[in-house]
């Protein structure tokens, strides 16, 4: 009897969805670091394969002191970065962070971001669940390239 009710919980247990597994990234990248400048950014996919809108709320990354979600806005003729206090990734799609839009800043960094390093981020959801990516530096000019071909 007692096999069977391990057996029964073992498959209950794998037939709960796994939320966490539903939510992906894909092709996250930070770009390296401007001289000068105290603070990074972010980019890449956030891929939701669930049947419920979910909402990015923040990050966190060893080199940086803070990560925010921004945006970026036009003021008549300027475009400006300002903090979202949530991303929405919807049910079933996906949200590109990308330069020029949604992105994560890294605040007060406390070291350059270099090309070829790897850094591992922790995104955390609304609903509690956490994604760990690794996300490699990447050079600014391939940036430029990257944005110049959407």
């Amino acid at each position: 009897m007692r096999t069977l009710m391990a057996i029964f919980l073992s498959l209950t247990l794998l037939s709960i969805p796994s939320f966490a597994a539903e939510l992906e990234s894909e092709g996250l990248w930070l770009r390296e670091s401007i001289p000068g400048q105290p603070h990074g950014a972010g980019f890449g996919v956030l891929i939701n394969n669930t049947d419920m809108d979910v909402f990015l709320i923040g990050a966190s990354i060893s080199v940086a002191e803070d990560v925010e979600i921004h945006q970026h806005v036009m003021e008549g003729q300027q475009m400006r970065m300002e903090q979202i206090e949530a991303l929405m990734v919807p049910a079933g799609s996906h949200v590109k962070l990308q330069p020029g839009g949604y992105h994560v800043m890294l605040m007060n960094l406390k070291e350059p971001l270099v090309v070829g390093e790897v850094h591992s981020m922790t995104l955390v959801f609304s609903d509690g669940t956490t994604l760990d990516v690794e996300v490699p530096v990447k050079p600014l000019v391939e940036m430029h390239n990257e944005h110049a071909h959407h």
